[in-house]
């Protein structure tokens, strides 16, 4: 049975046989009488205080071991080396010592560790420079190249920052350097540190091309420099841009919110937000490139650590409201659905085919129409995804009309619901079919690819005159060649349905004004045709038949 004794290093109990107390005690009295001579020798010994209670840490196993011995004591004596150890060296052996621990670039045994006392941000590059043995300003010009070239070096930077800890003692600090954290060291480093010695340690760097350095460093720095105005420009397009998107949400210039805009897609309360989030995800990344371009190449003073922490946690918080509102946004666009409905047609030998602006209210009866919106913005609510085929039906069927609503939703429900709200209105005045240019959303309903299909199913031989209002509606069917064919600038072209399809009814321009020309029964204009099918075969296709010839 062995008496134990309590004792208290660096605010950490540990339990110590009693045998191991005094051998231990005696070691720390040594090493207060050796370093205990100067004022500012007290950070020192904490720093060999705070090894020597990690390394005890280390030892103790919960459960099966919670009482230090003089083994365990021992050994933390030998791997940080005794007074004795070094106090007979003199001045000579003790320079050689340093600078043969200085002139290794790269060490087995490092740690790869943040530097706090050399950092823009966190630490980063500096700790990946002494671990690999180069310089950190190399490494932060490499860092920069990758975030605009690439734009992979910010997600790897971040990731090495939560990685990587940081090296807060300065046993820590040795172990970053490839040093042994023992008193001998500790005493090394507190030296330097107090006669102002702040040695760089170029390793992997080749000294003997001093010239060639001197110039890379100059193109280098000149490309730094092209680098920070282009930045700086992006930088301010970026507020320009965020002024520009804020004027326009407060009504001040032309709206955002409408199918040309941005953020037509999201609901209006969360436009603001979405913004904001938006901003400040590409607006922080390029301040923080911009400024550690300004560090590298004009030697600038790092931010501080609380600063670079803040912009860290706004950004991670802008990206997570960013991939929300986007999330949020393509939800609604999963499912998709269609509503069909038929109506019949007046049957007329002539349809004169129109647009009407929903915009124009017009009096009906001596009464102004309204369209029953309140909202201001009227645009967010007409929407012009109109498509107007024709398609033909034998001559003796009754002409009819079908439209084709479709949506898209986070659910098939949604979307239904959504088609079935759709507001779209096809008249028939007289021998007219009146389209409007657009259909209306209800109140608050946002876009969610909603279309409006109309199809006309005519018999053959009807006549259509189309107004040009309606080009950019009409799938399937030439209009602008049709138009051509007119001698002078037309606003109504004219089209007849035959058991071919829709066809123009003049035929092409011919440079041959002799060239006779017939009709056929459906009313389709026929021309004299030259058919050449290989050099020596041609056919030839006039109003009296078809006949060929062979050369």
């Amino acid at each position: 049975m062995n008496k134990t004794i309590i004792i208290n290093i660096n605010s950490i109990v540990f339990h110590i046989e009693e045998d191991a107390y005094e051998v231990l005690r005696s070691y720390m009295i040594d090493i207060q009488r050796h370093f205990g001579q100067s004022e500012d020798s007290r950070e020192i010994l904490e720093d060999i205080e705070n090894r020597i209670s990690e390394m005890f840490t280390e030892k103790i196993q919960v459960g099966s071991k919670e009482v230090l011995n003089m083994e365990d004591v021992n050994a933390v004596i030998d791997q940080m080396g005794r007074v004795s150890d070094f106090e007979s060296q003199d001045q000579d052996e003790y320079t050689a010592f340093r600078h043969a621990a200085n002139a290794d670039s790269f060490k087995v045994g490092k740690k790869l560790m943040r530097d706090p006392d050399d950092r823009v941000f966190s630490g980063v590059c500096s700790g990946l420079g002494h671990f690999f043995g180069i310089e950190a300003k190399w490494v932060r010009l490499l860092f920069a190249l990758f975030v605009i070239i690439g734009g992979s070096g910010v997600l790897v930077y971040v990731i090495l920052w939560i990685v990587m800890p940081l090296a807060i003692s300065r046993a820590d600090k040795m172990e970053m350097r490839g040093e042994a954290p023992n008193i001998q060291n500790f005493k090394r480093s507190f030296d330097e540190e107090m006669s102002g010695v702040k040695e760089t340690f170029s390793r992997g760097v080749d000294r003997t091309g001093d010239g060639v350095a001197k110039l890379l460093q100059i193109i280098v720095k000149v490309i730094g420099v092209f680098f920070v105005i282009v930045v700086g420009l992006m930088l301010i397009g970026l507020i320009l841009g965020l002024i520009f998107f804020a004027l326009a949400i407060v009504n001040v210039i032309p709206d955002v919110m409408d199918d040309s805009g941005p953020f037509y897609l999201m609901n209006p309360s969360e436009v603001p937000f979405a913004l904001i989030a938006g901003f400040l995800s590409v607006f922080i990344p390029f301040a923080g490139l911009f400024y550690l371009l300004l560090r590298v190449l004009f030697e600038k003073k790092p931010m501080s650590n609380y600063l670079t922490t803040t912009l860290f946690v706004v950004w991670l918080l802008s990206v997570g409201a960013l991939i929300y509102y986007s999330t949020s946004v393509a939800k609604e666009f999963r499912e998709s659905s269609t509503i069909v409905e038929e109506k019949p047609l007046q049957k007329q030998p002539v349809y004169y085919l129109k647009e009407n602006d929903v915009r124009v209210i017009r009096l009906k009866n001596g009464v102004k129409s309204s369209m029953g919106l309140k909202s201001e913005n009227l645009s967010s609510h007409l929407k012009r995804n109109i498509r107007i085929r024709i398609e033909r039906i034998d001559s003796l069927q009754a002409p009819y009309v079908r439209y084709e609503y479709s949506a898209k939703g986070s659910t098939y429900k949604m979307a239904t619901d959504r088609a079935a709200k759709i507001n779209y209105a096809l008249t028939q005045d007289s021998s007219s079919l009146v389209f409007d240019n657009a259909f209306q959303l209800t109140e608050g309903e946002r876009y969610r690819d909603q279309e409006v299909n109309i199809t006309l199913f005519l018999p053959v031989g009807t006549k259509l005159v189309i107004n040009d209002r309606l080009e950019d509606k009409l799938r399937d069917i030439s209009f602008y060649e049709c138009r051509d064919r007119y001698n002078e600038d037309v606003k109504d072209v004219e089209f007849v349905v035959t058991s071919l399809g829709l066809k123009c009814v003049l035929l092409p321009k011919t440079s041959n004004d002799d060239e006779e020309e017939d009709a056929d029964s459906n009313g389709i204009v026929v021309t004299d045709t030259s058919i050449v099918i290989r050099r020596d075969t041609i056919i030839n296709v006039k109003k009296d038949g078809i006949t060929i010839q062979k050369k």
